[in-house]
């Protein structure tokens, strides 16, 4: 076995996604393990139980907003005339949602799910997180 098989950086690919509404496509890209890992510790909060152990809750729709802001990759979600024209200074994922309909945002998260290798739909991947 050749070690050097394995040394590939973990770099997903992209993908264009229309939506009817807007001249230019989405682009979305995937991201790494270690990259979701940040965005589910930073959607994690810790609280203490009565028998004084320590209790990791994740807030799942914190979570699932946070990787699909992070996986757009146009229009850039950070864009200051962006987010004021949509009133959400400092909100990445609280521009994409003003910016979407309800059910483009639902198509938008299947496209990055999939993409990012998740071959299940949202509902199994919160449970997934939740284990």
């Amino acid at each position: 076995m050749d070690i050097k098989s394995f040394m590939i950086e973990a770099q997903g690919g992209t993908k264009e996604v229309e939506f009817d509404r807007f001249e230019e496509p989405f682009v979305i890209e995937a991201i790494s393990e270690t990259e979701n890992d940040r965005l589910k510790k930073a959607s994690t909060s810790k609280r203490r139980s009565k028998s004084g152990n320590t209790i990791k809750d994740l807030d799942t729709d914190r979570y699932a907003d946070a990787l699909l802001s992070r996986c757009v990759k146009t229009p850039d979600l950070h864009n200051a005339e962006l987010q004021a024209y949509f009133k959400t200074d400092g909100s990445a994922s609280d521009t994409l949602k003003a910016m979407l309909l309800a059910g483009e945002y639902a198509t938008l998260s299947k496209e990055v799910l999939e993409l990012n290798g998740f071959d299940e739909n949202e509902e199994d991947l919160k449970e997934d997180v939740k284990k």
